[in-house]
Order: C-alpha cells, then structure tokens, then sequence
C-alpha cells in the first residue's frame, strides 16, 4: 500500500527539534535531502521543516526509498526503558503476592512519570495498557493454576481475583468456557467436526454453539484430529462430515477471491491482545498483506511485532481469520501454521506479488 509523503504538523515538527521521545513510534521521519529517516528522538541536527517528510512506519519509510539512520537506529527495536520495566515489575509483584492491581497514579509514582505519559508509552512498549496487561497476567496465572488441578475458587483467588463473580463473567471471553470445564481441559463443551478435501487440502471444521472455533489444515485426518484434542484435550467431539456448511462455503469464497457471506459466527478463544490481533487480520482485504509492525502499530503497540507473529501462530481459525496475510517488514513469508506451502498458495492465489525467495 502506497504511502503518501506529508510534511509535518506543529506538533510533530516540535517533537522533532526538542528529540522528544514520546513520540517515538508514533511517526517516523524522513530528511528528503539526505533520503535518510530517523525517531523524533533522534539527536541529529534537526533539519528545515521543508526537507521533512512524516511516515506512519519504517516499512512506510523503506518504500519510499529513505534509509535508516545509523544513530537512532529507528528500524532497531529500542532498549526497554527502565521506567516502564519499574512499573511492569510492580504489577508483577502485585500478581505474585496475590494482590490488587496497583492503580495508575501507584504504578505512574513508581515509574517517576506522569499517569498520562505512563499509560500511552507502556502500551506502546507492551501492546496492553497497565490494566489490560494486569488482567492478561491474571487470566495466563488462572489457567495455569485450573491447568495443574487447583480448584477453581483456590484458582480465582490464587490469580489474584477480588470476586469470582467477575471472572465468571468473562469467562466465556477469557476461556472459551466456564472455569470449572477449562479446568477439565474442556470436559464439558461439545464439538461437532467435519472433514472435507478443499482446494487447500484436507480441512477440518469445529464449531462451537457460539460459532466456528477451529478451521485446521492438514495431510491426514489423524493429523487434524491431534491438533484439535491439543487445542481442545477433554471437548467431546461429534464427527459429522454435513455440518459446517457455511464455513466451507466461507473459505470457498475467499479460496477464489471473494468476500465471504456475511453472518459468519467465530468462536474466537485467546488472550485480549490475540483477540485485538486476530480482529485486526479480519479487516486487512483479500489481495492486501501488512507486516507484523505494521498491524503492532495499527493497535497502538509499535514495538509488539513479535507478539503479533505469535497471535498470529496461536490462530486456530485458517484463512477466516487471515493470518496468511501478515508477513515481515521485507516482504518475505515468515512463518505459517499449517506451512509456506499453503500460505504461498493462498496469497498468490489473491493475487499478491510476494518477494522472491533468496
């Protein structure tokens, strides 16, 4: 997607003569004497307000034929900065103890910043907010503690819940099932299965009463089957190769290029920040990719790259959650659940150019 070259607001050609580092990963900006980008905190002599030019990216800047800067290194990942790893240390405490969350004025004081500055710049560095990654960390320590054979109000507890109330609430978002059934690796919930060959192979369907929960790839059938008892250990499956109907009329469209009907239910089960992820591939349009920095940034997380690959990997919903559309910055493949082979084929057979192997 072509990037349109812009010069800079105010605010941004301010940022850039003070190096002011808040904005780092919120733009990047190029010298257009020099073809060479940099972080508004570079501490390079700033240059005239009309050689500048604002990207939304480095792959942004990249495409415009700019370079990176050798001093700021903008297409580096920065260190991690002490005062954001204070307050995720403080969270973390809280969580080991088994305490409450530390408020945002408690974790801004811990890290010598404002509450404002701390909240946009620790969801920048970590994909979450201080209260959503409190809560991600809880769920993750809930799951583990139903996993190993706790009982679940020792769990809730244990996790640091104030009310059980609230985790049953959130249950069906944050475990896909109540806790008692998670804890019995899925005991509970029922599974109706369906296998048929498409153009991508053998493919299996799972659906849940709230929707489509797996769409797997695979050689054999035994192979798929495994992938689904890894996902789901304890689910009852029902094998009925009619169901699934509107699922394989779904793919079968978007195999040929087409926009899937609408209504489709997804019964999407994974962390908030996977679920941000996988929310973000459905919106990317068929014939278009976008690199992993490039959906971190669209969540408001720049430097969460790696962490969308891996929602991306952990994505149990082939093709109708897009996952084969995210490639890295230099357009190469990276990885693909179910292999390069099928992602290749689904991608050229949108009509992407992909770049060539080396």
């Amino acid at each position: 997607m072509k990037q349109t070259l812009r010069l800079p607001t105010d605010n941004e050609f301010a940022a850039i003569r003070g190096n002011d580092a808040s904005f780092d990963g919120r733009f990047y900006y190029g010298v257009a004497s020099t073809k060479i980008f940099c972080r508004p905190s570079c501490v390079s002599r700033a240059p005239k307000r009309e050689n500048v030019r604002i990207f939304d990216s480095t792959d942004a800047a990249e495409a415009a034929g700019f370079r990176p800067c050798k001093r700021c290194q903008p297409d580096k990942a920065p260190a991690a900065d002490a005062r954001l790893e204070r307050a995720r240390a403080l969270i973390d405490s809280k969580l080991a103890m088994g305490e409450p969350t530390p408020t945002l004025p408690q974790l801004a004081k811990a890290a010598h910043m404002g509450a404002t500055h701390l909240q946009r710049r620790f969801a920048a560095a970590y994909g979450l907010s201080p209260r959503a990654y409190a809560e991600a960390q809880r769920v993750a320590l809930l799951k583990t503690e139903l996993r190993n054979g706790s009982g679940v109000t020792d769990a809730i507890y244990g996790a640091g819940f104030g009310a059980a109330s609230r985790v049953y609430e959130k249950a069906g978002r944050w475990l896909g099932m109540t806790p008692a059934d998670y804890r019995r690796g899925g005991e509970g919930l029922t599974l109706t299965v369906a296998i048929r060959r498409t153009a991508m192979g053998s493919t299996l369907v799972a659906e849940s009463t709230r929707g489509v929960a797996a769409l797997l790839f695979g050689n054999t059938e035994k192979a798929m089957l495994a992938e689904l008892r890894d996902e789901f250990p304890a689910a009852r499956t029902d094998r009925d190769d009619t169901a699934g109907a509107a699922a394989f009329a779904a793919l079968e469209a978007m195999l040929a290029g087409r926009e899937p009907p609408k209504g489709l239910r997804l019964d999407l089960r994974g962390t908030p920040f996977q679920i941000r992820v996988w929310t973000a591939l459905q919106a990317i349009p068929a014939g278009e990719t976008r690199s992993y920095q490039q959906i971190a940034q669209s969540l408001g997380a720049p430097k969460a790259s790696r962490a969308v690959g891996s929602a991306c990997g952990n994505n149990i919903i082939g093709v109708l959650v897009p996952c084969h559309r995210a490639l890295r910055s230099d357009g190469s493949l990276g990885g693909y659940r179910w292999g390069l082979d099928r992602k290749e084929k689904l991608l050229t057979g949108e009509g992407v150019a992909l770049e060539p192997a080396e």
